[in-house]
């Protein structure tokens, strides 16, 4: 008996015309629908069906650093990670992980 009122109720649930729009909660203690106000989510309306201006494409940029200061900066960071790298494996070598004690006995 319990199983077929648990059908029928799921089967009556797909004859509304909004599922879940309110939510579960508010299905369920008969919350209204949402209001139809704008949401931050933008739908596909094809308003804006015209090609870019490709003459609107910002000039390039002129503080592109030179191949000098590129290398430079890589020789730089070669070296911090160089240093990251021993630091890291003098912790590791400091702090040895505690051994797995033996089972009990018993």
């Amino acid at each position: 008996m319990a199983v077929g009122g648990l059908a029928a109720l799921l089967a009556l649930g797909g004859c509304g015309e909004r599922v879940l729009d309110t939510g579960l909660v508010g299905s369920v203690f008969g919350g209204g629908p949402p209001p139809d106000a704008a949401t931050p989510i933008r739908g596909m309306s094809g308003e804006n069906k015209a090609y870019p201006n490709l003459a609107t494409v910002p000039p390039r940029p002129t503080d592109v650093p030179s191949v000098e200061q590129r290398q430079k900066d890589m020789t730089a960071l070669e070296q911090e990670r160089a240093q990251a790298r021993a630091a890291a494996k003098e912790l590791e070598e400091k702090y040895k992980p505690v051994p797995v004690p033996p089972k009990p006995k018993g």
